[in-house]
């Protein structure tokens, strides 16, 4: 089974989104969120929707692609049911609806706006007819299903159209016919986008990723996180003819007075973090980063320097943040950082998502740093 790849990575300017709208997502049957910022921390209880809300974000700056689709499905190990001979097991797309229930005429609806313009995106299900697969012979199709996926949007998604079982089951198969009759867009749609769920990159991705940052001025940056963690550090780098990608035995670094280099597998959990948000950040250029549970790994005392990190890279790259948090650590640290820099206060907020509410409750910085001091909780 292929893994998602995380590609998006055409660069241009654009404006960042100001509000959210959300219906029929996962357990969102209709939610908004108004007031973002650059970073934007998203707090609340387990199971209130903070990775979905995420999830959608993700499939609308993708414009619908597919390969978003299987990215959050694959992430969250939902596998369908069917089993066919030699082939490899199908991702459950009736989990993107609300309740996880889908059937004939189910969608759902994401839409973002920005200084009055406003992208939208939505997935419906339906009996593919001819039309919707031009050129493409129904016995073409790598599942014998008349159903499938009609996507909708502005800008206008890179395929119209994506068939799956008779159990909604998403086979990686569909999108090798499905490209055949790809939508040519404009490259000023596409928008970069990276998305750190909580476990982390895997050590593939990210070495993909290194591959474009080494010996580039983005260089710096990361060593620069990593430095926040362990001060010895002198430099990062990448074992090309390591069998250990997958995991994190690709990654070495030197230490200030140590003859041998050591795999940054041994130095903890919270060095593969902060070193898989540096990296990440400088491929989202004009674009979006996505973080699930930001903090993961940190321990309190470095957050606010990862804080500064990554509002001085968002500045300067022109990415804008969303990320969320379990943690009164987290948000204190950025409310202490706000406090200290007014720049940073003012392209600052934390919305809180309540389950069952329509709409989160916006704070902006001088709400959250009145919060921190006074301890009340915003989470």
């Amino acid at each position: 089974m292929p893994e998602p790849d995380s590609h998006h990575v055409v660069y241009h300017t654009v404006a960042m989104i100001s509000s959210l709208q959300i219906r029929g997502y996962r357990g969102v049957e209709n939610f908004e969120m108004s007031g973002l910022e650059r970073i934007n921390l998203l707090v609340g209880t387990n199971n209130s929707g903070k990775t979905s809300v995420l999830e959608a974000i993700y499939i609308l700056i993708s414009r619908g692609d597919p390969w978003s689709l299987w990215h959050v499905l694959w992430r969250r190990g939902e596998r369908g049911s069917d089993r066919l001979p030699n082939r490899a097991p199908e991702m459950d797309v009736s989990h993107l609806f609300y309740g996880h229930d889908a059937h004939l005429g189910s969608q759902f609806f994401l839409s973002a706006s920005n200084e009055g313009s406003e992208r939208h995106v939505s997935f419906k299900v339906s009996e593919l007819k001819a039309e919707h697969a031009p050129g493409v012979a129904r016995e073409q199709l790598p599942v014998s299903s008349r159903l499938g996926l009609i996507i909708k949007g502005q800008p206008s998604p890179p395929m119209g159209e994506l068939p799956t079982s008779r159990s909604l089951g998403l086979y990686s198969d569909a999108f090798e016919i499905t490209r055949r009759v790809r939508r040519r867009t404009s490259e000023e749609d596409e928008v970069p986008a990276q998305f750190i769920t909580a476990e982390s990159l895997e050590g593939d991705e990210l070495v993909s990723l290194w591959d474009k940052v080494a010996l580039t001025p983005n260089e710096a940056r990361v060593l620069s996180a990593l430095k926040f963690l362990e001060p010895d550090i002198e430099r990062i780098a990448n074992q090309a003819s390591t069998q250990f990608h997958r995991t994190r035995g690709g990654f070495i670094v030197k230490l200030r007075n140590r003859e041998h280099p050591l795999p940054i597998g041994s130095m903890g959990d919270g060095m593969w973090r902060m070193m898989a948000m540096a990296i990440a950040i400088a491929h989202c250029k004009d674009g979006v980063l996505l973080v699930d549970e930001i903090d993961t790994g940190l321990h309190y005392s470095v957050l606010e320097n990862m804080w500064r990190l990554i509002f001085g890279a968002a500045s300067e790259l022109n990415v804008q943040i969303f990320a969320t948090t379990h943690s009164s650590d987290c948000i204190k640290s950025l409310a202490e950082l706000c406090y200290a820099d007014p720049q940073v206060a003012a392209n600052v907020t934390l919305q809180r998502i309540e389950r069952g509410r329509s709409k989160a409750v916006p704070y902006t910085a001088t709400e959250i740093a009145v919060a921190a001091e006074k301890q009340i909780e915003v989470r």
